[in-house]
């Protein structure tokens, strides 16, 4: 499960040191990130690839803007950054369960193959 928060972190690192906010870094390895981790794990850790990968988007994207902007999320500006991050990261949260979706299919799929022939 390493690959799930190494890679989306250092995206997030990245685009936070070249400008405001998550960007395509962030996008990308969060992406590739929970593809890496649905084709490394086990078919019973396909579940918890799939569950977890909307959650670590979420952490990663608070814990590198507090990082980066602790100072501004004091207060009620804290509520107002988390729904920020939630509506921002939905996009990157679809892709990247999308991701571990469509790598689960393909090892479905190519393991059917080997079963039959």
């Amino acid at each position: 499960m390493a690959p799930a928060l190494l890679l989306p972190a250092l995206g997030a690192a990245f685009d936070e040191l070249s400008g405001p906010g998550m960007g395509f870094a962030f996008a990308a390895g969060a992406v590739l990130g929970t593809a890496l981790a649905a084709a490394l794990s086990t078919r019973n850790g396909w579940w918890w690839v799939l569950c977890a990968s909307p959650p670590v988007v979420l952490g990663v994207t608070a814990a590198a803007e507090l990082a980066a902007n602790g100072d501004a999320y004091r207060g009620k500006a804290l509520a107002t950054g988390s729904a920020k991050w939630v509506v921002h990261g939905f996009p990157v949260m679809a892709a990247a369960a999308g991701a571990a979706a469509l790598v689960i299919v393909v090892r479905v799929i190519l393991d059917g193959r080997k079963h039959r022939g």
